[in-house]
């Protein structure tokens, strides 16, 4: 399955995020933390680091490991910006599409991304290059948004045809990218999150925050089509701590 979304769409979206994606991003930075938590501490002379717009996975790896060499990628020069230099030696900042890098091979003992490999048009391809990066036996660890995340949006958006989806791969498909990959250590685990907000608009809110705008198919709604998505959200998905938002997380981390 192919994201039918051109990455101009995807820079343009975080570009608008820049300023509000840090504070916004609630459940991206629980999946950093987890993605640095499978990342042992220590020693690693080079650290390449994918999708690192806002800093959110920079600051725990910079808590955890010790390197000469920090090298940050994303494919929004703005979001790119907020990243800060506290506690990394020798950055580098890099505004790039993580799918096309131009790194040697073998040219770094750490790889890690998080709440990015989603939005990858070929991962088959693209996540076996980036893998090619790692010096043998060097370290991943990934963290991406797999089918059933905010299933309730989805839901409602079919059902009053207000807002699109980004269409997500089933987190087996990973899990089978990265066994054909051939690593020397492979391990993987699911994580659920829920997070709640007082009204829809709230969560409409965060979700432009974060730059979730860049979907396929979006286009200008109704007022009509507006209403009826918040409609159909508050009747069928409100808990008693607010509208909720289901987020599924494939983290996947081991040794090439």
């Amino acid at each position: 399955m192919s994201i039918p979304l051109s990455k101009e769409s995807i820079r343009r979206a975080f570009e608008r995020a820049r300023n509000t994606y840090a504070e916004a991003a609630q459940v991206q930075d629980r999946a950093a933390l987890r993605c640095a938590e499978h990342v042992p501490t220590g020693e690693y002379p080079a650290i390449l680091e994918i999708g690192a717009g806002g800093g959110v996975l920079t600051r725990h790896i910079a808590e955890r490991c010790t390197h000469s060499r920090y090298v940050a990628v994303d494919i929004s020069p703005g979001m790119l910006a907020q990243v800060s230099r506290d506690g990394l030696t020798n950055p580098e900042f890099v505004a790039a599409d993580g799918e096309y890098l131009c790194f040697p091979q073998e040219s770094f003992e750490l790889l890690v991304s998080s709440s990015t490999m989603q939005w990858y048009r070929s991962p088959e391809v693209s996540i076996h290059d980036n893998l090619r990066l790692l010096r043998h036996g060097g370290r991943f660890s990934l963290s991406i948004f797999v089918e059933g995340t905010y299933a309730e949006f989805a839901e409602a958006s079919a059902a009053s045809g207000f807002g699109s989806m980004l269409p997500m791969r089933p987190a087996q498909d990973f899990v089978e990218i990265l066994q054909d990959a051939s690593p020397m250590v492979l391990e993987s685990e699911i994580v659920t999150h829920v997070v709640h907000y007082p009204t829809v608009a709230d969560m409409l809110r965060a979700h432009r925050a974060t730059g979730a705008t860049a979907t396929p198919g979006a286009k200008q709604p109704s007022r009509q089509a507006y209403q009826r998505f918040i409609d159909y959200y508050e009747g069928n998905h409100r808990a008693p701590e607010g509208i909720r938002s289901t987020v599924f997380i494939l983290h996947l981390w081991g040794r090439r």
